[in-house]
This record gives structure tokens, C-alpha cells and sequence, in this order.
């Protein structure tokens, strides 16, 4: 797949600044996913400004759907089925996770109610819902698989050090594992190997972009045509 340089350019944008936003956004909310909606409301009432950064960062993540589309291409595009089939689950776990993201919303409009116990309900409502249920189930599975598959195209293409897709096929696993044992330190090591790994792919695709380049300049060697 040949790009442009503002496709490039843009690829980079996705690749670096999604997982970096949302590695920030993680260790800026006060609000722990796992906990109860009332500890949820508790901690967004208690900490407002952290907790309107938060969801100000949350649209970061929004490019984390492209990104994951670029690093498909890195790892084959569609010349591998394995790089099609991560690609192809990893950016419907994401999307459901856009969804997923209204929950900031929620819980800091909630959080400014004056009644506590209808703030709560609010939350909890939204959290219980078949809907959220359903795409929370999706995006876990989906989430695993999918970047996991990802990262083995990854290595198997070679057009990244290993390193890098070792980090992709392992960041969500220490995603959630973090975050459902409460372990911060965990999570958020999980956020930064995705920041690595798609880090990674932004430089491959800088150095195709360069070598196309190269290519396409005609040698001082050559003759010249009339």
C-alpha cells in the first residue's frame, strides 16, 4: 500500500498520540473502571478537574481506531491473512471501546448532581445496561485476540524488531490484568508497551515513506532521457 506524505504524516499522528493519550488519560482520571458506580461517583465528585481532563483526553483514544488500521498495514495489510484478521478484530474491539467511553461522561455528569443516591443509580443503570454488557464482552475478547494476533504479523513481517510486536501481543493482557486486580502500575505498563509497539510501526512507516522516496529519485549514474 503506497502513501502519501500526509497519509504518512497522519499515520504517525494516530500511531503516537492515541496511546500516549491514553496512557495520560488513565494515570489522570481518578475514577478506577473496576470500583462500584458509588466509589466511581465519589472519586469524580471528589476530584473534579482531574476528572474533566480525563474525558477531555478520552478523545485521544478516538485515534487509536485508525492507528490500529496502520499497523496492519505495517504488519502485511492484506497480503497476510494473520495481519487482516488482527487488524480486523483488534479494530472492532476499539470501536466498541469508543462506545465505552460515554462511562466518563456519565460518571462526571452524575457526579454534579446534589443527590448522591440518584448520581448512583444514574451510573449504575448506565453500566448494567444490556447494551454496555454486551459490548464490554465483545471488546474484552475481541481486545485479546485481536491484538495478540496483531503483534505475531507483526514479527513474522520483520518490517519491525520483534520487541515490538512481543509488546503488542503482551500489553493487553497486562491491561487487564492490571486494571481488574487494581494494580496501577501493572495497567499502565500494559498502555505504555502499546505506545512502544505502535511507536515502532510510526517509524516503519516513516522509513518506507523515506525509501520510497529514494527510489523514485533517478540515480546520478543514469543517463539522461530525451
Amino acid at each position: 500500500m503506497g502513501m502519501s506524505r500526509w497519509q504518512t504524516a497522519g499515520a504517525v499522528v494516530c500511531l503516537v498520540a492515541g496511546p500516549l493519550g491514553q496512557l495520560a488519560q488513565y494515570l489522570v482520571s481518578p475514577v478506577n473502571e473496576g470500583g462500584s458506580p458509588s466509589e466511581q461517583v465519589t472519586a469524580a465528585a471528589a476530584h473534579g478537574p482531574a476528572m474533566g481532563v480525563a474525558v477531555v483526553l478520552d478523545l485521544l483514544l478516538l485515534l487509536i481506531l485508525p492507528a490500529v488500521l496502520y499497523a496492519g498495514v505495517v504488519a502485511g495489510g492484506t497480503r497476510s491473512r494473520l495481519a487482516v484478521a488482527g487488524t480486523a478484530l483488534s479494530f472492532a474491539s476499539v470501536l466498541g471501546a469508543g462506545y465505552l467511553l460515554a462511562q466518563d461522561v456519565v460518571v462526571r455528569a452524575a457526579a454534579a448532581q446534589p443527590d448522591h443516591a440518584t448520581a448512583v443509580g444514574v451510573v449504575s443503570a448506565f453500566e448494567h445496561s444490556a447494551v454496555i454488557t454486551g459490548v464490554t464482552v465483545l471488546y474484552l475478547a475481541g481486545h485479546l485476540v485481536g491484538f495478540v494476533l496483531l503483534g505475531i504479523a507483526l514479527i513474522r513481517s520483520r518490517a519491525v524488531p520483534a520487541w515490538a510486536g512481543i509488546a503488542l501481543c503482551v500489553w493487553p493482557v497486562a491491561e487487564m490484568l492490571g486494571e481488574a486486580a487494581g494494580l496501577t502500575v501493572l495497567a499502565a505498563a500494559g498502555f505504555a508497551l502499546l505506545a512502544v509497539a505502535f511507536g515502532a510501526c510510526a517509524r516503519a512507516l516513516v522509513q518506507r515513506q523515506a525509501d520510497g522516496r529514494a527510489r523514485s529519485v533517478p540515480s546520478a549514474a543514469e543517463p539522461a532521457t530525451v
